[in-house]
């Protein structure tokens, strides 16, 4: 089982075109996003699962559509855990304030509601591509025991 111990908070832009999303196959499954969040010179891999997930997506997917000739990053406050086994770690938001348009927000608001609108947060997730984060529970068990 992956372990955390440092959390993270990240002001930067949400860069709004390096969105990959799927389907963390789990007990229920649930939606998972990987996008890059620009702070200062550096890009950072942010990942987001369940309703967090679908938040990012959708606020992209706003942004995307107001601004489709001009896409820049929105942007946000994430607070994020580092998750780590033996051999990597992965940023994993915990919560995102969004700094962006009433417009971009509104729409963003309007689509997320319209996803949620079912019981399971996957019924109308644009993807069923399984991903996974990079890290392996099993190789941290494994070097324990060893």
């Amino acid at each position: 089982m992956p372990i955390t111990y440092v959390t993270i908070h990240i002001d930067g832009g949400l860069d709004c075109s390096s969105l990959s999303i799927g389907i963390l196959k789990s007990i229920p499954d649930s939606p998972i996003t990987k996008a890059m969040v620009i702070a200062g010179q550096q890009a950072h891999p942010i990942w987001a699962l369940d309703r967090l997930a679908l938040d990012i997506y959708c606020y992209s997917q706003s942004a995307k559509y107001h601004y489709p000739h001009r896409l820049l990053p929105i942007q946000v406050n994430i607070m994020a855990s580092l998750i780590s086994d033996v051999d990597t770690s992965c940023i994993v938001a915990d919560s995102i304030i969004w700094h962006t348009s009433e417009l971009i927000r509104s729409d963003a608001e309007r689509l997320i509601y319209k996803m949620t609108s079912d019981t399971r947060l996957t019924a109308q997730w644009p993807s069923k591509n399984k991903i996974s984060l990079p890290v392996n529970g099993k190789n941290l068990r494994g070097k324990q025991n060893a």
